[in-house]
């Protein structure tokens, strides 16, 4: 009965889906920016970069990430800092989450205020791209494509690609304690799957308008996309520091989230549910992300 009603989820999310094509806020770069296009256009208080990530993929040799460090990063060498690791959702690549929501000058604010700790922010890329020639500098993909072709190959090799490089370049805190992962709709799913199968890596992890079984194409990927409760259950052996979902009530994937939310109860998994206003919609990504950068590594 669980195996079928999950495959009913998946084909409602199929729909979702589209309906996600036509409704979410489209990524306004085709290519990705250059390196000095991207300091240019987003400087705020902290030191803007970026990376280079090697590839495990087959027929892809890198993948960029932008890095967001503070802004005392070079002055104190032998501080290390703990990393958030955010990522876009469909229609996105590296500078989405810059570009629709602000989200460095948010940070600055932020500790301004108080509110929230120094850490290293890292935006990677996180397309299925189909090789080298469709990376194209890091271009946005097609909405209805980056939910079709998901075929977990992100979700295989991010820890050792990502993590790994970040680790090898930044005076990070290399251990689960100094990681969370986040990310919106697409980018949420694929969040979920890398905090859920690697229970060492991630301590913190923040769901932004989620689903939590992707459709028909995952199906041929069992190796990354079965077993999630069973991996749930691993993770939560060793409890996470957070574990918070974030939906809005006209959101489609409300409905969902609702019934994860209860089973995650049921079963004692200790996390947060907020529930705002309004839908799947940057006004709300940009919120949940202010409010997620508030809660982590306390």
């Amino acid at each position: 009965m669980k195996d079928r009603i999950q495959r009913i989820l998946s084909l409602a999310l199929l729909v979702a889906a589209a309906l996600l094509a036509a409704s979410c806020s489209a990524a306004r770069y085709a290519r990705g920016l250059e390196t000095h296009e991207i300091q240019e256009r987003y400087a705020g208080e902290g030191i803007l970069e970026t990376v280079t990530c090697p590839s495990s993929e087959p027929d892809l040799s890198h993948r960029r990430a932008v890095v967001y460090l503070p802004k005392d990063y070079y002055r104190d060498s032998l501080r290390r800092y703990p990393v958030l690791y955010l990522l876009h959702g469909a229609r996105g690549n590296e500078v989405t989450w810059i570009d629709s929501a602000d989200v460095l000058h948010g940070l600055d604010s932020l500790r301004q205020a108080g509110k929230a700790r120094d850490f290293i922010l890292v935006l990677p890329n996180v397309n299925n791209y189909f090789g080298e020639r469709d990376y194209k500098n890091g271009h946005a993909v097609n909405a209805v494509r980056a939910f079709w072709a998901v075929d977990g190959e992100v979700e295989r090799h991010f820890v050792h690609d990502v993590v790994g490089r970040v680790d090898s370049l930044y005076r990070t805190v290399p251990d689960k304690s100094g990681r969370a992962i986040a990310g919106m709709s697409s980018g949420a799913l694929q969040s979920l799957y890398l905090f859920v199968s690697n229970p060492d890596t991630f301590d913190y992890a923040g769901l932004f308008s989620p689903y939590a079984y992707p459709g028909i194409a995952a199906m041929n990927h069992p190796d990354v996309y079965d077993g999630l409760w069973r991996k749930l259950r691993r993770k939560f052996a060793d409890p996470p520091a957070r574990f918070d979902i974030y939906i809005g009530k006209t959101d489609f994937f409300y409905p969902h989230m609702i019934l994860f939310d209860r089973r995650l109860t049921r079963k004692g998994y200790a996390h947060r549910f907020v529930v705002a206003e309004g839908g799947h919609e940057w006004y709300n990504w940009s919120d949940f992300y202010l409010d997620f950068c508030q809660q982590l590594f306390q």
